[in-house]
């Protein structure tokens, strides 16, 4: 006699402290400008893990579109002159004072990151929809981010959008910048933040 099929697993999130855990990474997420960054070192398994909660992001298509590149050390000079470059581009006119300034500003966070969308070919997807889901991956790293007691800037500015700057790090042809992700532990103490309440944002439609 066989025996009855086993009873399939809860679901994860079903126990208390698992949604509080992620409730309270959603809360306390925090932008931090690159002055209240520590230079300390991100141990590189801790950015792993950042990149493996990256990975779980949803994508039309299952085309997993993301790609990152990540920068320490003196690897920061080499999206540094891409950024710069795509600066310039931008603006001719920009001095080499301006220049310097952006790249000490930069310098003051440990970890760059790099964030494209790569279009897929099969099944091919529109355009937005890929950079929508790479969207949701890098919030998925700066989630984990904030468990792990890392705080960042996402820049998306125009020269860390421009095309040039994709090809000047190697992307593909077709992948479009979606910005560039500064991480580092704070300098100080856990930076605070307030939203205006959820009932200004939401209708309820019942009947």
């Amino acid at each position: 006699m066989s025996s009855p099929p086993a009873s399939p697993p809860p679901a994860p999130g079903h126990d208390a402290r698992d949604r509080e855990a992620v409730l309270h990474a959603i809360r306390h997420r925090r932008t931090a400008d690159l002055k209240d960054l520590s230079p300390a070192p991100v141990p590189r398994a801790t950015l792993h893990a950042l990149f493996e909660a990256a990975n779980w992001a949803p994508s039309h298509g299952r085309t997993e579109p993301w790609r990152l590149i990540v920068f320490t050390g003196a690897g920061r000079a080499r999206l540094s002159g891409a950024l710069n470059a795509s600066a310039g581009l931008l603006n001719p006119a920009l001095t080499e004072e301006a220049r310097q300034g952006q790249r000490d500003r930069q310098n003051l966070a440990p970890v760059w990151i790099a964030v494209a969308a790569e279009p897929s070919v099969r099944p091919r997807m529109p355009l937005h929809e890929e950079q929508w889901a790479t969207v949701c991956a890098v919030h998925n790293l700066l989630l984990a981010a904030t468990a792990h007691g890392l705080v960042g800037k996402w820049i998306t500015n125009a020269p860390s959008l421009h095309p040039n700057t994709a090809r000047l790090l190697g992307f593909p042809g077709e992948a479009s910048m979606v910005g560039v992700v500064y991480l580092g532990f704070p300098r100080a103490d856990w930076p605070l933040g307030t939203r205006r309440p959820v009932e200004d944002k939401v209708r309820w439609v019942e009947e």
